[in-house]
């Protein structure tokens, strides 16, 4: 929320000030001459990084998958955004991006001493910076292990170089009757890819067909058709089983989470 907040708000300075169009085009110049080798981001957006205090280069970000467009926004403008990921029971990092490799979509390498494994689409970890238990809860601590490994409920892929991915989570998971598995955070991921202005969106199963419903006060109703029309277009691009069905709009933010995620329940 923190990132969203803080280029959104690039933008709408630059839209305040009349500067919206200047902004687009200089992005579009340095895009080309960062291809010839040529990087001036520095220089060219001088006046974003002076709005953040003039020596921001890089943002470390933990506790929840970052929307790609974020990503890529910020690295237009010359400012690295890299995931980390981790979680209480394991003391608390597993992994963390680095400069080699980069890859703006993964949460980075696996730390030195720390076993990852993919079973079944499910994150498993193992080794020192295991928790030893739930306290006085032996039940729990049995369910959230396969022998030595922690089931850590995230689903995800390593790719052929080591870096971790996040997908989703085990328990978000929309199962159809036929039996397909969906993850509603890679369709939402999508959505707000594909279709700017979106602030909040939540994608489940309604009736057994998958269901968008969306949060915008900048919508109108002429604009709430075009969204319909552009997942309409998405579809094309997703296997059958994955396909909105139906889209849906409301008045008001989805209740959230003290730590300000949506409720999926």
């Amino acid at each position: 929320m923190l990132l969203k907040a803080m280029y959104n708000g690039i933008w709408e300075n630059a839209r305040n000030t009349g500067n919206e169009k200047k902004l687009k085009n200089t992005i579009k110049v340095s895009n080309i001459l960062r291809k010839f080798g040529i990087d001036i981001r520095r220089k060219l957006f001088k006046q974003v990084y002076d709005a953040f205090g003039g020596r921001l280069e890089m943002i470390i970000s933990g506790g929840a998958l970052i929307d790609e467009k974020y990503i890529y926004g910020f690295e237009e403008l010359g400012i690295k955004i890299t995931n980390g990921y981790g979680i209480t029971e394991c003391s608390p990092i597993v992994a963390t991006m680095r400069d080699r490799h980069f890859s703006p979509l993964s949460v980075g390498a696996i730390h030195p001493g720390v076993d990852c494994r993919i079973k079944d689409g499910e994150v498993q970890v193992k080794g020192d910076i295991l928790f030893l238990g739930y306290y006085k809860d032996e039940a729990a601590t049995k369910e959230a292990f396969d022998d030595d490994w922690f089931k850590t409920g995230d689903l995800g892929y390593i790719d052929k170089v080591g870096l971790l991915y996040i997908t989703g989570r085990k328990k978000n998971l929309i199962i159809l009757s036929n039996g397909k598995n969906v993850s509603p955070e890679e369709l939402e991921a999508k959505i707000c890819e594909k279709i700017p202005g979106i602030q909040e969106i939540l994608v489940y199963a309604e009736n057994d067909k998958i269901t968008a419903e969306i949060y915008s006060d900048d919508f109108d109703e002429t604009e709430k058709e075009s969204v319909k029309g552009q997942i309409l277009s998405l579809n094309r691009e997703l296997p059958q089983y994955k396909q909105i069905a139906k889209v849906k709009f409301r008045d008001t933010e989805f209740p959230k989470t003290s730590t300000k995620k949506i409720k999926r329940n």
